[in-house]
């Protein structure tokens, strides 16, 4: 799951002065400004420790990135170097899918993302049978309880071990049952005519190129859906996606400015958000 616009939450560090044998506490850190800045591998090794010791959050609760600044500036650093740290994580974690499954994992054992469904997906199963189901990219499973609780079949995966952990314990809570895999994007096999649904919610899964429509096609069986909402920096390109989409019968397609979807991942308020709905049914030449 590649979210790379995704800005870490919150990291919490806890900080306890230490009491030596005599019963007096240990010098305070030194003042900010002596604290040098600490290198890219430091910053790394000392988050994923981080990530790894970190208990997570009961389902429904969230922290915010500030926690993670504060709990550094209450260590010695400045408000400013706390921030760039923050913000170097972030750069970081992109250098491979192993750093963005610890990032990812940080990031939903504290809470990340939204927690109500996907609007498009309501909408666009309102009045489709319930079948089995896939959600793609899954994070914490608020999609897939969503379909659970309507009726669905519900399956989903995740590179991130601690957000599937998350998506079961909130599946519990909310008295349903969904079938969970840790795995990669590359690495998941959607199979042949499987599923009646697979969803893509800013998974990293877009609408462009012949890839994924190839692979939905093969997987979806007849009269299945393909959900997938996304954003992107471009507008879409609409002759382009027709094409590549050409085996399915498009039910929605959109392109909406920023800001249009404010409900949801905060990168579609500053970027362009696409939209697809789509049911396989041989109307082209079909795979």
């Amino acid at each position: 799951m590649l979210r790379a616009w995704y800005i870490a939450p919150a990291l919490c560090f806890a900080s306890a002065i230490a009491v030596c044998q005599t019963g007096t506490a240990t010098q305070p850190p030194p003042p900010a400004q002596q604290l040098p800045s600490i290198s890219d591998t430091e910053l790394w090794a000392h988050f994923e420790k981080w990530t790894a010791d970190l208990k997570p959050l009961p389902p429904g609760k969230s922290i915010g990135v500030q926690a993670f600044i504060d709990a550094w500036v209450a260590e010695g650093v400045s408000r400013e170097e706390a921030t760039r740290r923050v913000a170097r994580i972030n750069v970081l974690r992109l250098e491979s899918l192993d750093r963005e499954r610890v990032y990812w994992n940080a990031a939903f054992k504290l809470g990340g993302g939204p927690s109500a469904p996907l609007r498009l997906l309501q909408e666009a199963i309102r009045k489709v049978k319930p079948g089995r189901a896939l959600d793609a990219g899954m994070g914490r499973g608020r999609n897939t309880i969503f379909l659970a609780e309507n009726g669905w079949d519900a399956y989903g995966y995740d590179m991130a071990e601690d957000a599937i952990a998350a998506a079961q314990a909130a599946a519990k809570e909310a008295g349903v049952r969904i079938t969970t895999y840790v795995a990669k994007q590359e690495d998941f096999d959607f199979g042949e005519s499987k599923w009646d649904l697979i969803l893509c919610s800013y998974s990293g899964i877009g609408m462009n190129g012949t890839h994924w429509p190839a692979v939905f096609w093969k997987a979806l069986k007849p009269g299945g859906l393909v959900v997938i909402q996304g954003f992107q920096s471009t507008s879409l390109d609409w002759t382009k996606t027709s094409e590549n989409w050409k085996n399915f019968h498009i039910l929605r397609l959109e392109d909406e400015d920023p800001g249009y979807v404010d409900d949801d991942w905060p990168p579609s308020r500053t970027n362009r958000t696409l939209m697809l709905v789509a049911r396989k049914e041989d109307i082209g030449s079909a795979k």
